[in-house]
């Protein structure tokens, strides 16, 4: 008999989901849905759900949170819904699952009721970013609020007043205390916790108070599938950047990548890819080309990705991206965190990639040859077969199983055992 699997879900997976989070969430589901009998439950958040009794859900766990001292983040009340347990509770009993993943910290208030119901039966809490960390990084950089997927959902008027200066501090401030509560919560009741960055998963060890908790600790980065060898650039040597200003971390790097060219002046393009919201004025040897039918389209054999990243956390899919269509990702150390592989000729100092951007045939060599030692890395440890055993692997260990304590980090080059 297989065994069966549900997935608690925040959002649907587009059947053709190509980047972000869907695409890894998509990844999981084929991974784990071949050998399982696998269903699916989606919750959704208050602002999409809509209607009085979600708001008045939300509203009713805030204020639990306050009167009983373990005060509750928005992110987790918005998906408070009363009618949603009671047909999970009822999915669950008609269903039976061995295993229950739950799609991200947000969904931490079912955890309990999920666990009455299934006895020692494995919890999956699938944490993505740590989102305390994240919360941490933007109250300190003092960076606006990003309703990520959410967005579409999320009314304007209500996104420019949580980032009103008065208010956007004491929010983030309030939104790190809580989830770091609910992140120890999560792994008290789970049997297994994934992160995709060793980064965050030594940050969510300091936030434990033992090594038992710690064990439960898994990294388990999206998959990266090879398209195109790496090559030396035959063309006419070009940069590009891919990404929507919708999104914070990209409107960070582009913002930046302008002020280089601006300043600097130099001789080799830039073309910027993906629909952007924003005007920006315009630089010389800069190009803004708009959504890319396919990335052979952005990647072409004279490309070098520009992938310099200002926001930490959880790890950068432009750059495993990247070189898995053959094309050289140039970043700084937040573009390659998390990933177990540093190299100054790719995760370059400011100093150097302004040198490199001003002349990058004297540094080509360089770039090449660490750019190909990261290919090889990334086929050996973040392979689609790699992250379908690492999650098959979970599901087959058993609750009694003592898992193995978080590596400690990797030196440049080392690999991740995962």
């Amino acid at each position: 008999m297989r065994k069966r699997v549900l997935m608690v879900m925040t959002r649907d997976i587009p059947p053709e989901a190509t980047n972000g989070r869907e695409r890894t969430l998509r990844f999981i589901r084929d991974a784990i849905g071949s050998e399982v009998e696998l269903r699916e439950f989606t919750i959704r958040s208050l602002f999409e759900s809509g209607g009085s009794a979600a708001k008045m859900a939300a509203l009713i766990r805030l204020m639990r949170g306050i009167v009983t001292g373990a005060p509750c983040a928005l992110q987790v009340a918005m998906f408070a819904d009363r009618r949603k347990e009671r047909k999970l509770a009822a999915m669950i009993a008609e269903f039976k699952p061995d295993v229950v993943y739950l799609d991200g910290v947000r969904l931490v208030d079912y955890a309990s009721g999920i666990r009455v119901l299934i006895g020692r039966r494995p919890i999956i809490f699938d944490f993505d970013d740590l989102m305390s960390r994240r919360a941490a990084m933007l109250y300190d950089a003092r960076l606006p609020v990003s309703p990520g997927y959410l967005t579409k959902s999320i009314p304007g008027p209500l996104v420019r007043l949580a980032n009103a200066s008065f208010i956007r501090q004491a929010f983030l401030r309030y939104e790190r205390y809580c989830l770091q509560g609910h992140e120890r919560q999560a792994v008290e009741a789970a049997h297994a916790v994934t992160l995709v960055s060793s980064d965050d998963a030594q940050a969510l060890g300091a936030l434990l108070d033992s090594r038992t908790a710690m064990r439960k600790v898994h990294v388990i980065a999206p998959p990266m599938t090879s398209t195109r060898p790496l090559a030396r650039p035959a063309d006419l040597l070009r940069f590009v950047f891919i990404g929507s200003d919708t999104q914070l971390q990209n409107r960070l790097s582009i913002d930046y990548l302008l002020g280089l060219w601006k300043r600097l002046a130099p001789r080799t393009p830039l073309v910027v890819y993906g629909r952007m919201v924003r005007e920006y004025d315009a630089v010389p040897n800069v190009r803004f080309a708009g959504f890319a039918p396919s990335h052979d389209d952005v990647y072409t054999s004279g490309s070098i990705a520009m992938c310099p990243a200002f926001l930490g956390g959880g790890i950068k899919s432009k750059v495993l991206e990247a070189i898995s269509h053959g094309c050289p990702p140039v970043g700084n150390a937040t573009a390659y965190e998390g990933l177990g592989f540093q190299d100054a000729s790719l995760a370059m100092s400011e100093a150097d990639l302004e040198r490199f951007v001003t002349d990058p045939s004297s540094h080509l060599d360089a770039v090449l040859d660490a750019a190909a030692e990261f290919a090889a890395y990334c086929e050996a440890h973040y392979s689609v077969t790699a992250f379908s055993t690492r999650w098959r692997n979970l599901l087959a260990l058993s609750p009694a199983i003592q898992m193995q304590p978080a590596a400690p980090p990797m030196p440049a080059h080392q690999p991740l055992h995962l």
